[in-house]
């Protein structure tokens, strides 16, 4: 499995770019002063490119999840889904395996040897497959890793894991401050996976309300290319200073920790991780 670390370009919704061209061109010049490359897809519906592009499993292999996310499956939200063949022939990338699955990219915590989904593939794959073990199965075929499922986030739309938990190595995961979580059956649930699969969590503040459609103060959901970290910044004084704290505690020594003001891509829903796509 292809992790952040070792990805050398990221590239951005040509949405994104119309949405704040001088926070965006900002955000591309922190990437590329630090000797990354970044780049534009066209023909895209939907700024949030993670959802719907392919994950990188190695050099030569991309696997292409089918993207129907259910919070689009309405009227007024359909002219948002963004068609990734059309994407892949546009921008003339490499070909792709498709996997039957439907899965958002947002969906997919990666480290080099397994992964971390949330239980919304077992509900948006259930009517195609017999049990849930032949959905787990046909994902580590398609990814060639093992796939650990944490249970989802309470009535969140998306049902994503990158706004729940990160990697920091094969032993250690980022997670959202615990203290005043709501949904405590939920944390139960989420944390006892983690024990289990002896995952030690670090946590990283949350401002984010619960039933809020935007992610103001989603710190975890930051842009990591090869050894660069961006940090989304949000106004809130304490959670930024804190959030810039533990990144910078934890990932410091290997990388270069950069904050970015980003309250412009947060209003819809997602932050760095989700509105950008990096591969080798």
């Amino acid at each position: 499995m292809i992790i952040d670390q070792q990805t050398t370009t990221v590239y951005f919704s040509n949405q994104l770019k119309e949405e704040n061209r001088k926070l965006f061109n900002q955000l591309c010049t922190i990437i590329e002063d630090n000797g990354y490359k970044t780049k534009l897809l066209v023909g895209t519906q939907d700024f949030y490119c993670r959802d719907y592009m392919p994950v990188q499993v190695n050099e030569n292999n991309f696997v292409q999840f089918v993207f129907r996310p259910e919070a689009y499956l309405k009227v007024k939200e359909f002219q948002h889904i963004t068609n990734p063949v059309k994407v892949q022939l546009l921008n003339k990338l490499q070909k792709a395996h498709y996997s039957p699955i439907i899965l958002d990219g947002g969906n997919i915590i990666k480290c080099k040897d397994k992964v971390i989904i949330t239980e919304r593939v077992f509900k948006d794959n259930r009517y195609q497959f017999s049990n849930d073990k032949a959905i787990i199965e046909q994902l580590k075929t398609d990814l060639n890793c093992k796939v650990i499922i944490i249970p989802e986030y309470p009535d969140e739309k998306t049902g994503h894991a990158d706004g729940l938990i990160r990697f920091i190595d094969e032993n250690r995961v980022l997670i959202n401050d615990t203290k005043n979580e709501p949904e405590m059956t939920w944390l139960k649930k989420f944390l006892e996976v983690l024990e289990n699969e002896q995952l030690t969590t670090i946590e990283i503040p949350c401002e984010v309300a619960p039933n809020q459609d935007k992610a103001h103060g989603l710190y975890i959901n930051y842009l990591h290319v090869g050894n660069l970290i961006i940090v989304p910044q949000f106004g809130y004084t304490k959670s930024d200073e804190k959030a810039m704290q533990i990144m910078n505690e934890y990932f410091g020594k290997t990388h270069t920790i950069i904050p970015f003001k980003s309250k412009w891509i947060s209003e819809y829903g997602g932050v760095l991780n989700c509105s950008s796509w990096g591969i080798m």
